[in-house]
């Protein structure tokens, strides 16, 4: 997109006042290798260090780019934002707790056994049916021997089979005398559509850990191919969202643990994203260079973001520091302090946001 056009885009949306229910035109272009955009103070992409595949088929909710020919900003979006921003007006980023440790494992990687405490195994590997474990069950999954669950009470950990292929999580882990427990374990696949099954009740909009989650080695290559998730205090109860007329969550996600009794506090599933018209430039400035907050401002603009959890503070996760080393050059949990709520946008989910 040239810079005249961009210009346009934005008097436009000047001039219209940026209406809920408008079409945008295109967004900025994502800087990916090969895209005039790393022309600009955009992080020039790297070679990532390590194993940086994108979990979930092309076809995923998660991996579709929103086409802003399309895409149209929801009637209530002034509302809603305001709910999300109620008590801070910018989404955090801390990835020291209540964010996934991640690791990358292997068919030689010794299966451990982890007790649940009372819940059911939840073992899907295709997106048709969950078979459960037995309440209380052991579980055997594969963990390096140095694993360990993220700090938190939520007490994250995914293993990724680069094998199979294999998604494994852990919700509430712990080690006591070198034995783990756990209150919840799941197995899913990364050729799936990362919408699992109804009943799949890891993440409170029932996805799994991995889904939306932003690593380094994205970071380091400079851009992020997929939709991220959000959190808030607090998606709508499901009664508060159908006294507006909405789904007490937005589908494909097949469940909510939204608790938000304001009246515009917004569904479970529903998809954020940052204006089209916002250039590389204002975006530059508002992340102070900090190459993290580029990257995820970009990937709102192109793949948007979804609200899935509960979080005191509105905030999008990343791979738990623990496994991810975050350079705090690059990526820090108050780098989008500065990006203006005006930006964030809810997209209206009773349109198509691609052809």
């Amino acid at each position: 997109m040239t810079r005249r056009i961009v210009l346009w885009i934005a008097l436009a949306c000047l001039l219209a006042s940026c209406l809920p229910g408008e079409r945008f035109g295109q967004a900025a272009p994502s800087p990916r290798p090969g895209n005039d955009a790393t022309a600009t103070a955009v992080p020039i992409p790297t070679k990532p260090t390590g194993w940086c595949k994108r979990p979930y088929a092309d076809s995923s909710i998660w991996n579709v780019p929103i086409d802003w020919d399309f895409a149209r900003v929801h009637p209530q979006n002034q509302n809603m934002m305001a709910a999300f921003f109620a008590g801070d007006a910018w989404i955090g980023s801390d990835a020291d707790q209540y964010a996934p440790n991640i690791y990358m494992v292997d068919n030689d990687t010794p299966l451990v056994a982890v007790k649940l405490r009372k819940n059911r195994f939840r073992d899907a590997l295709d997106d048709l049916t969950i078979h459960y474990g037995q309440s209380g069950g052991v579980v055997m999954v594969p963990l390096p021997a140095n694993a360990l669950p993220a700090p938190g009470t939520d007490a994250q950990l995914v293993a990724v089979n680069v094998d199979t292929g294999e998604e494994w999580g852990i919700f509430r882990g712990d080690i006591v005398m070198g034995n783990w427990i756990a209150d919840g374990v799941y197995r899913y696949h990364i050729d799936n559509s990362g919408i699992p099954p109804k009943g799949f009740a890891h993440r409170g909009a029932g996805i799994g850990s991995l889904a939306g989650i932003v690593r380094p080695c994205e970071v380091e290559r400079g851009y992020i191919d997929h939709a991220v998730t959000l959190a808030y205090d607090s998606a709508c109860e499901p009664s508060t969202c159908e006294a507006n007329g909405w789904p007490a969550y937005i589908p494909p996600f097949t469940k909510t643990d939204g608790d938000g009794l304001s009246q515009f506090d917004i569904p479970d599933g529903a998809r954020l994203a940052i204006r089209p018209e916002v250039t590389l430039e204002q975006i530059n400035q508002a992340c102070r260079m900090v190459r993290g907050c580029v990257v995820w401002v970009l990937a709102m603009q192109r793949y948007g973001g979804f609200i899935v959890d509960n979080s005191d503070h509105p905030k999008t996760y990343a791979e738990g520091n623990e496994t991810a080393n975050w350079d705090r050059r690059v990526w820090t949990p108050n780098m989008l302090r500065h990006i203006p709520p005006s930006w964030y946008v809810v997209l209206d989910w009773n349109f198509p946001i691609t052809r």
